[in-house]
C-alpha cells in the first residue's frame, strides 16, 4: 500500500427528489450565480424550471449560460466566464452531464482572469501551463451518471481549433455541494446511458490495470463497482424509469473518480489518455470511444499483468449472464472477450469502422498523444510501456 491523503470536499446530497433543495443549498453560497447548461435538454425535461423556481423561491438572482457542447470548447469557457466576469456572480451552478460540469469549473477559473482558458490548461509555447490562484465556489446537480465530475476537482476542455484535449486539474475546482438526483436520469436515452455505464467503468478499470497491485482494498472497491454497473446498466436501458438502477449506476458514478477508490493504489490513465486525442479529432462521445479502446489496451496491457485481468474477471463477471454457471476461473484474454460482449450488449460500437472512422489520422493522433503525455521517455506510462507504435498497432488493431 502506497502513502496517500484523501480528501473530499465536496458537500454530497443524494436521492430522488433532492433537486427540490437547489435554492435553499445555493443560498448558502452566495447572493447570485450563473446557471450554466448544455443545448435545451433540461429544459425540456423540466430540470431548468425547477432549479430556477428553487432559486426564485429563496431570492437568489441568477442569469443563465446556455449551450455548452459535448466535449467542451475551450471558446465556450472563454464565453461563460466573461459573461460571469460582467454579471459580478458570487459563485456557477452547473445543470447536466459531464461536459456541463467540467465548462462550469472551468469557467469558475476563467471568471476571475482575463486570460483565455486555454492557457490555464495546455500553455503556450512550450511554457507551463499560468497558475490557477484562485476560483468562483460551484454547485454540480448532474443529470448523467458517467464523469464523477460532480465529486472530483478536475475537467476535459478541448481546443477545437487545435485538436487538443486536455484535463484541468486544481484542488480548488472540488464543487462546494452536488446534489444527485437519480431521477434526473430516467430521461436519459439507451446510448448515453450506456456511454455513462462504459465511463464509470473506466475510471476504476485504469488504476486497476496500472496502479501498484498489493493494494486488495481498492481492488475489491473496484470490483465492486464494475460488477454493480455491469448488472445495472442493462435494467436502466431496459426500463429507464428504473429509479433503482438509475440510483445505483449515479451512486457508482460519483464515486468512482471521488479518490475513494483510487487512493492508495496509484497508476496512470492511458485508455483516457489516448480516447481523447481520438474525441478531439473526431468529436465522438466519450464513452464511444473509451468502449472501442478499453478492450484493445487492456489486451496490450495483460501482456504485462495477466494475473490482474484473471482476478478482474473472475470477481467481476462470476455468476452473471456473461460467465457460463460453475467457471469460476477465467484466463486473461477470456476477460477481454467478457468486456467485449458486455460493451456490445449495451449497443457499443466495437470498431472504427463502425464509427465512420477511417485510418488517415492514426499517426497524427499517436504523435499528439506522445507529445503532449509521453514526457522525454518518448512513451506513455504503463505495466506495458506505449509508444507511438504500440499506439498505432491499437488503432489497427480495432479498424
Amino acid at each position: 500500500m502506497i502513502n496517500f491523503e484523501f480528501h473530499l470536499p465536496t458537500r454530497i446530497i443524494f436521492g430522488k427528489g433532492e433537486i427540490r433543495r437547489s435554492g435553499d443549498v445555493a443560498s448558502t453560497l452566495g447572493e447570485k450565480a450563473m446557471l450554466i447548461i448544455g443545448r435545451g435538454s433540461v429544459k425540456r425535461y423540466g430540470y431548468y424550471d425547477k432549479v430556477v423556481s428553487s432559486l426564485k423561491d429563496k431570492k437568489v438572482e441568477f442569469v443563465t449560460f446556455e449551450g455548452v457542447e459535448p466535449n467542451p470548447r475551450s471558446t465556450t469557457v472563454d464565453k461563460a466566464g466573461e459573461i460571469a466576469k460582467r454579471e459580478r456572480v458570487d459563485f456557477l451552478v452547473g445543470l447536466g452531464g459531464g461536459s456541463v460540469m467540467d465548462a462550469t469549473k472551468a469557467a469558475a477559473v476563467r471568471a476571475l482572469v482575463d486570460n483565455p482558458i486555454w492557457e490555464y490548461i495546455q500553455g503556450e509555447n512550450g511554457k507551463p501551463p499560468r497558475r490557477i490562484k484562485n476560483a468562483l465556489p460551484t454547485m454540480m446537480i448532474p443529470t448523467v451518471a458517467a464523469t464523477s465530475s460532480e465529486t472530483d476537482c478536475g475537467g476535459v476542455i478541448t481546443n477545437w481549433e487545435e485538436h487538443r484535449k486536455r484535463s484541468i486539474i486544481n484542488p480548488l475546482l472540488f464543487p462546494k455541494v452536488s446534489i444527485i438526483d437519480p431521477e434526473l436520469t430516467v430521461t436519459v436515452g439507451a446510448d448515453t446511458t450506456a456511454d455513462g455505464a462504459v465511463d464509470i467503468i473506466s475510471h476504476v478499470l485504469e488504476s486497476y490495470l496500472s496502479g501498484d497491485p498489493n493494494s486488495p482494498v481498492q481492488d475489491r472497491f473496484t470490483e465492486g463497482l464494475i460488477r454493480t454497473v455491469v448488472e445495472y446498466a442493462p435494467k436502466a436501458i431496459e426500463n429507464p424509469a428504473d429509479i433503482n438502477a438509475r440510483s445505483n449506476l449515479s451512486w457508482c458514478a460519483s464515486l468512482a473518480l471521488s479518490g475513494f477508490v483510487n487512493s492508495g493504489r496509484g497508476g496512470n490513465f492511458p485508455i483516457h489518455i489516448i480516447e481523447h486525442s481520438l474525441s478531439a479529432h473526431y468529436d465522438i462521445s466519450h464513452g464511444s470511444g473509451l468502449a472501442l479502446l478499453i478492450p484493445p489496451i487492456m489486451r496490450f496491457t495483460g501482456r504485462a499483468v495477466p494475473e490482474r485481468l484473471r482476478m478482474l474477471g473472475r470477481n467481476v463477471f462470476y455468476n452473471t449472464e456473461y460467465l457460463p454457471s460453475g467457471k469460476s476461473d477465467v484466463s486473461a484474454e477470456e476477460t477481454v472477450r467478457l468486456f467485449e460482449k458486455c460493451f456490445h450488449s449495451l449497443g457499443r460500437k466495437l470498431t472504427f469502422s463502425e464509427l465512420g472512422i477511417d485510418d488517415s489520422k492514426f499517426e497524427r493522433m499517436a504523435d499528439d498523444i506522445i507529445s503532449m503525455f509521453g514526457g522525454e521517455k518518448g512513451y506513455l506510462e504503463n505495466p506495458q510501456p506505449i509508444y507511438k507504435k504500440d499506439i498505432i498497432d491499437i488503432f489497427n488493431s480495432v479498424r
